[in-house]
């Protein structure tokens, strides 16, 4: 059985944006809605492998998006994956419900390895400024998203932030437009390994797109990710496990899922 844990955004799925960037050679299909507004799509044939992977291996749906931004993408919840992971790691779903043991232990992870939010909090309104700061979310109680103006924070400013928050236990990441507050410890990665405890599997193999997914592709036997994503820019260290594919948008998504598949075929021939 091969244990499958893969980013949504811009690794499965895409936006219309991404869509018209790379367009596709395929019919989409809509995946997510926001009230009327259609959001997220795949294409028809993507949607069909998809499907044809979540039979043949243990899919684990892997994604930053807050819990209830998760459940809008209609056709992930419809597969009805045994485990998903929400909140970059600090949701553990199973058949679709929270999984309390993991939220216990995680809370006792991050207090013992982070200064309190509230003392963050007081340490950041000292040091943010109304030039850059456009808005501020707070994901599912565990962490923040900053959406920022990147033309008018300084870089230097950015590394002494980054610099310092590090050594109170919480990562600052700066993707796109938004700036990242976690707690060091609430990690995808994480999330995978307390899974795997439960799980039975010869192969994991992973894909994501960006650096908040390096660490799930660096525990994976097998990873896979797009050039279209900014990990290969970011990362620490070329991961060897990894195929820098040359594909963007959905003719990656759709070699992926066809390299799992003809995989998982090999598993099952004895």
């Amino acid at each position: 059985m091969i244990l499958f844990t893969s980013d949504l955004d811009r690794t499965l799925i895409y936006s219309k944006h991404m869509m018209k960037l790379f367009p596709p050679a395929t019919e989409t299909l809509v995946v997510e809605h926001k009230a009327e507004e259609a959001m997220s799509m795949m294409t028809l044939a993507t949607a069909t492998l998809l499907h044809q992977v979540h039979q043949q291996t243990l899919f684990v749906p892997v994604t930053t998006r807050a819990l209830h931004q998760y459940k809008r993408i209609h056709f992930i919840n419809d597969l009805c994956p045994t485990f998903a992971i929400a909140s970059n790691g600090g949701t553990i779903l199973e058949k679709g419900q929270p999984y309390e043991n993991w939220t216990k232990i995680l809370s006792r992870r991050i207090e013992d390895s982070s200064i309190p939010r509230e003392d963050m909090l007081k340490h950041f309104y000292t040091i943010q400024s109304e030039t850059w700061l456009q808005r501020t979310l707070y994901i599912d109680d565990l962490f923040y998203v900053h959406h920022v103006d990147i033309e008018v924070l300084p870089h230097d400013e950015l590394q002494a932030i980054i610099q310092e928050f590090d050594a109170h236990g919480w990562y600052v990441l700066l993707q796109g437009k938004k700036l990242y507050f976690m707690p060091k410890v609430l990690t995808k990665e994480a999330a995978i390994e307390y899974i795997k405890e439960f799980c039975t599997y010869d192969v994991h193999i992973a894909a994501g797109d960006s650096i908040m997914d390096y660490g799930m592709l660096a525990m994976a036997d097998v990873a896979f990710t797009p050039n279209h994503g900014d990990l290969k820019d970011k990362q620490p260290k070329i991961l060897q496990n990894t195929t820098y594919s040359a594909h963007n948008g959905e003719a990656f998504t759709k070699d992926l899922l066809e390299t799992v598949l003809q995989i998982a075929s090999h598993q099952t021939v004895v």
